[in-house]
């Protein structure tokens, strides 16, 4: 069940954002225009936004459950290479040698994070 809640909150969180970045290309959701509060609600900012606060829901339900230590650091590895991932496949953003020494390091501490000690 945690994996299939990590799952599901890391790709919520991670679709909200990609669908946010790509509902925000013809402007910022919320600006001040004349002094007066625009809001720039395309469909997929409404998407990313549903997405978004679904992904909240699921990170309070797992933190008020299981250990904070072990889920802040696993969903949030698993976000920046989900991201990372999307960046490049979606928003065709480039990868550079450092960017993909940063991944390394993170699933190199995923992967210690999931040892079983005994």
């Amino acid at each position: 069940m945690l994996k299939l809640l990590i799952a599901a909150y890391v790709l919520a969180a991670s679709l909200g954002l990609i669908a946010l970045k790509l509902g925000s290309k013809s402007g910022a959701p919320l600006q001040m225009i004349s002094g007066k509060l625009h809001l720039n609600l395309t469909p997929l900012v409404l998407v990313g936004i549903a997405l978004y606060g679904t992904s909240f829901l699921l990170y309070t339900y797992l933190i008020s459950k299981y250990d904070l230590g072990y889920i802040i650091p696993v969903t949030t590895g698993l976000i920046y290479i989900v991201i990372f991932t999307a960046s490049f496949a979606v928003l065709h953003e480039v990868f550079t040698v450092a960017k993909i020494a940063g991944i390394t390091v993170i699933l190199l501490g995923l992967f210690l994070l999931n040892l079983k000690t005994t």
